[in-house]
This record gives C-alpha cells, structure tokens and sequence, in this order.
C-alpha cells in the first residue's frame, strides 16, 4: 500500500522544553492508525505537525496528498466538537469550506452532503445548544469530511462522551472510515478503542517522546466488540509496557 505521509527523524521543541525526538512513522493510504501514551506526552503535538500547525525543529515530513479544487489534505477533530454558538449547524459544517474559494452554492451542497453521511441530514437549521453530546460530535465529523480529506486527524473524538455514546460513535466512525476512503490517524488514551477501531496501534512514551510500540492489530474486520481474542495480546502488551514505565 502506498504511503501517504512519512516522518524521518522528526523532532520538536518548545523553548528549552523537547517534547518529540527522533520519531520515524510512515502512514500508509486508505489506512486506520492510532496513537496511545500518557496523558502529555506529545500525541496531539504529532497530531498538528501533520496538519501543517506546528513546525517541526528539525526532521521531514513528506505527505503525498491529492491536489485539486474543493478539499483540505488534512482535517482536524478533537475531543470538544468546537461548534460556532451563533451559526446553525449547517453553517456550522460550511464555515470549514470558506476557505476554500468556492462559490456558496457549492459550499452549501458540500455541507448537506456531509451532513447526510453522519446520519443528521435533517438537523441543518438546529442549534449547536439543541443537540446531544453524540450529535454535536458527528457535526465535527461532519465539518471535517466536507473538506474531502486525505489524512483525517482525531484527537480523543469520543473522550467526553458517555459509554454507550462513545460505542456508537466509534461504530459510525468506522462506517465513515470505508465509506469515504480517507487515511484516518487517532489519537486515544482508551487501549480497548484503540485495538478494536485500528489495524496499527502505536505507543508513544518517553521524555522527549519516541515510539515505543508499533504493533498490528491481527483481527479481522468485522470485529465484535469485547471479544478481540487475538488482539488480547497487543493490549496486554500495552498495558505492561505503560505501567511498567516504558510508555510514561
């Protein structure tokens, strides 16, 4: 498969203060990675050297996105979905394609259709105020889908939500994931989520961090959640490897 983004050497610092080093990571196209460590240690600051928002001190980061009209190569969710209080949600999902030079018709079109492939396709003309923690999160998918990314970054999507929510969502995020064929690369502090969503679970620790873990999750897909019995070796991995300070 080819790649569509390669880290060699990435290291970063803010000030004195070096928060990633030495880090090597290729990402392959169409594929689904995700991130694990402790709290702080520089998963999210990876998160934003691929989205092009933080600059790294010294390494490269080659990407080999799509060129062409009417899309972002990166897209960027995090755990709070971020929605604009004052913009309903269609115009909510539009705000991100104003960037872009389109003509506002076709934003408007972008924006429904993204609004349908998260299942709200009748909640355009609500409020941010009248929707569930669920649905505020799918609007963020939303908003992040109508740019048409190649490489979708999350950054712990489903953290604030509760259990069976965040079930859900992790569900809707995998039918997202296939449907539209985006390179997804996420960011988790949940081991359980993190074997039953990806194919690759990485382990960043350390201080400065590095990789600590790089393992395939060997299941096959479709998985049945809390039943993975060949992926209980990767998570027992992880967890060791975290307590025993490896990972920390």
């Amino acid at each position: 498969m080819a790649a569509i983004a390669e880290i060699k050497g990435l290291s970063l610092a803010y000030g004195p203060n070096v928060v990633l080093q030495g880090l090597d990571l290729t990402l392959e196209r169409g594929s689904f990675v995700a991130i694990v460590g402790a709290s702080g240690v520089g998963k999210s600051t990876l998160l934003r050297v691929l989205a092009d928002l933080s600059k790294p001190s010294s390494g490269t980061v080659t990407t080999h996105f799509t060129q062409g009209r009417g899309h972002r190569p990166t897209s960027l969710v995090f755990q709070e979905a971020r929605l604009l209080p004052w913009r309903r949600v269609l115009a909510n999902i539009e705000f991100g394609l104003e960037s872009l030079g389109l003509p506002k018709a076709e934003r408007r079109d972008m924006a429904e259709k993204a609004l349908k492939l998260v299942g709200l396709a009748d909640f355009g003309k609500r409020w941010p105020y009248q929707l569930s923690g669920g649905q505020r999160q799918r609007v963020a998918l939303a908003r992040a889908l109508a740019l048409k990314p190649d490489l979708l970054l999350l950054d712990e999507p489903f953290g604030a939500l509760d259990a069976i929510t965040r079930a859900g969502m992790q569900d809707e995020l995998l039918r997202l994931w296939r449907e539209t064929g985006a390179s997804v690369l996420m960011v988790t502090h949940d081991l359980d989520e993190a074997v039953y969503l990806a194919d690759r679970v990485i382990l960043l620790g350390g201080s400065p961090a590095r990789i600590i873990s790089d393992l395939q999750v060997p299941e096959m897909r479709p998985r049945v959640r809390g039943a993975l019995k060949s992926a209980a070796g990767i998570r027992d991995e992880l967890e060791r490897t975290m307590a025993g300070g490896s990972g920390i």
